[in-house]
């Protein structure tokens, strides 16, 4: 089920860095939706009303005429194009354009019914939720990257990251979210009796920002945080929040700022530093999870797991991991 909700608060977690990462906090105080640490929240964003503008101007239309999507829906022209249709993908019947306006410019032949009935629908984007509810109330946190699209798309920035960090005004209800309950990732009642190892580069943190405010507030200690991302001046998300946790004996944490030194370093690398004690930890029967980029970050801080339990336990890691997964104590939310 759907519901709308507003943004209260959204600030830049990176000033000055060369790429744009944002908390986000939306209201549920008007909502019975309630979540867990774990969970994703979709989000349905609305599309850049510049490209919205330039179909509309294609079509001379005042975008007051009324369309049906491919469910038989009706909306009107400007509204369809602003939350339900796919902008960015253009659908073979168009021909071989770039995207959805290239292709429109070179067909004469359609009128906005035509038009809207070719149209794949506006699909939404889930974001890992970034709080506790036992901790913030009535509110969740999201921390979200403003994504950069390829040269030849029509807009510069990911539609849905670019509609919350920067077009959706504040306090209005314009969310429209549904939430996605974690059916793994999550924090079982077992693992507050053991330690737990999170590996979390760059907005992978956001879970494990959840994954914390609960820890703490029931008094689970023994946390261990990997974190990388580009600059520790700049990219250095939550850090106050990180290093009271350490202060406080709450959290053990290693970073890893790949663009700070010579070499580049990231999380796996910290990971073979702390071997030893990475090992111990799961033989103490700490529970594991990567949260993050599939493609290549959480391959390769695979493999690095492999190479500690062969170096260190003198085991097949192998085995050692499927026992892991068994006890579903080696879990992973990647995208």
């Amino acid at each position: 089920m759907t519901i709308d909700v507003q943004i209260k608060d959204r600030v830049r977690l990176n000033v000055n860095s060369d790429k744009e990462t944002y908390h986000v906090v939306l209201d549920l105080s008007n909502s019975d939706l309630t979540y867990s640490v774990g969970d994703c929240v979709a989000v349905y964003p609305h599309n850049d009303p510049e490209l919205v503008s330039a179909i509309l101007e294609h079509f001379g239309s005042t975008g007051d005429e009324i369309v049906t999507d491919r469910k038989g829906d009706s909306y009107e022209f400007q509204d369809f194009l602003k939350r339900k249709a796919n902008l960015l993908r253009s659908p073979k019947a168009l021909g071989n354009g770039e995207h959805v306006l290239a292709s429109l410019i070179s067909r004469n032949d359609l009128d906005p019914q035509s038009f809207s009935s070719l149209l794949s629908p506006l699909l939404p984007r889930f974001y890992s939720i970034a709080s506790s509810m036992d901790v913030v109330g009535k509110e969740m946190h999201l921390t979200v990257v403003i994504n950069e699209n390829p040269p030849n798309f029509p807009t510069r920035f990911g539609t849905c990251s670019h509609f919350l960090c920067k077009r959706a005004p504040l306090f209005e209800p314009c969310i429209t979210i549904y939430l996605q309950k974690a059916k793994h990732f999550y924090l079982s009642p077992e693992s507050f009796k053991k330690p737990i190892i999170m590996i979390g580069p760059g907005t992978g943190i956001a879970p494990f920002r959840g994954f914390m405010q609960e820890r703490i507030l029931k008094g689970a200690h023994e946390n261990w945080l990997f974190f990388g991302e580009r600059r520790e001046k700049f990219d250095y998300y939550y850090r106050d929040e990180w290093q009271r946790a350490v202060q406080n004996g709450q959290l053990k944490m290693d970073t890893a700022f790949s663009r700070d030194g010579a070499n580049k370093a990231y999380v796996q690398h910290r990971m073979l530093e702390k071997s030893r004690e990475l090992w111990e930890w799961l033989e103490r029967g700490a529970y594991l999870f990567v949260c993050g980029d599939a493609e290549k970050m959480a391959k390769e801080v695979d493999q690095t797991l492999h190479t500690i339990i062969e170096k260190e336990g003198k085991v097949d890691p192998r085995l050692y991991i499927k026992n892991l997964k068994l006890e579903n104590r080696y879990l992973r939310d990647i995208y």
